[in-house]
């Protein structure tokens, strides 16, 4: 799938084709790393990724920083995934695409404790999809950057602690 970055790019419509070859190469090198993606007469349609988070990591770092102790030590605790990515082309949307994918990623999870994402306060849609399915918004405001859009931080509990 990595050769196929230029098209999960067209897919992936807020960066350029340059940026997917800059994150993707770095966040398939991490623990877990798993993409799944939906095709339709051999293109891809839509995509969605996860993998590891870990202390050190630019988005976990930011994340546990706007999170209460608890929450962190909730959400982020060590073998959790963080659902990095899942983007549908923009004449698909509507159709259960993101839907299915975001199962079929999840599904794919094994034994991870808990996933964590962010998705922009203000996308009714994408909140919609994920309070669907258990879903829970962590931290309903983190902006990335002073004067960034806000992004609301969402939890879902996977495997029960032991």
């Amino acid at each position: 799938m990595l050769a196929r970055r230029r098209e999960l790019a067209a897919v992936w419509t807020w960066v350029t084709a340059d940026r997917v070859d800059e994150i993707l190469p770095r966040h398939a090198a991490r623990d877990g790393f798993t993409l799944v993606a939906a095709l339709e007469d051999g293109q891809i349609v839509g995509f969605a990724y996860a993998y590891c988070g870990a202390p050190g990591q630019w988005w976990h770092d930011a994340v546990a920083a706007a999170m209460t102790r608890a929450d962190a030590a909730r959400w982020l605790s060590p073998g959790h995934v963080e659902l990095a990515e899942l983007h549908v082309a923009r004449n698909r949307r509507r159709e259960g695409i993101g839907g299915r994918l975001h199962d079929a990623l999840v599904g794919s999870l094994g034994d991870a404790p808990t996933a964590v994402l962010s998705t922009q306060a203000t996308n009714a849609p994408a909140l919609a999809l994920y309070r669907e399915r258990g879903w829970e918004v962590v931290v309903p405001e983190l902006r990335f950057a002073p004067g960034s859009e806000p992004y609301a931080i969402l939890g879902l509990a996977l495997a029960p602690r032991a």
